[in-house]
């Protein structure tokens, strides 16, 4: 599927969790100055610690999260327009996510038993300190991605 500016790989969601989860992602977009992300490398991927500012920012942090971990399980991309998170997707099977809430946000952490996907695993990475750096700005553009995805 296509709209002025991108084509969506896996289609575009319109339900009304699709929108919720927008809503959400919008909201930390918005208020990104209020957010702090730290990350951790692991020899397979990594340990991420994204806190916020506010009460009412830790939540919608944390229903971000577990919005985000109910698409991954069931396979509902978001961002198919953007080559990492398609490919985020595509090789969901071959990833692990665990995450816990802290009392100002949330520590999650992402790994894999392939090299490949260690390195995607590390761009998604960068893309959400972009996505808490830039805000909107950062979320118009596509992510760093691997050499080896095109």
């Amino acid at each position: 599927m296509q709209d002025s500016e991108h084509t969506y790989r896996f289609g575009r969601g319109s339900d009304a969790e699709h929108r919720h989860d927008q809503a959400l992602f919008k909201q930390l977009l918005e208020q990104h100055t209020l957010l702090q992300r730290q990350t951790f490398r692991l020899p397979n991927g990594i340990k991420a610690q994204t806190t916020a500012a506010t009460p009412e920012l830790v939540e919608i942090l944390q229903q971000h999260v577990v919005g985000m971990e109910k698409r991954f399980a069931k396979g509902r991309a978001i961002r198919s327009w953007d080559p990492l998170f398609a490919a985020l997707f595509e090789y969901k099977d071959q990833m692990q996510m665990e995450y816990r809430m802290l009392d100002n946000g949330i520590e999650a952490i992402l790994t894999s038993d392939d090299p490949k996907l260690i390195e995607l695993i590390h761009c998604h990475d960068l893309t959400l300190h972009g996505f808490v750096e830039q805000g909107f700005t950062a979320s118009k553009n596509p992510s760093p991605k691997p050499d080896w995805l095109t």
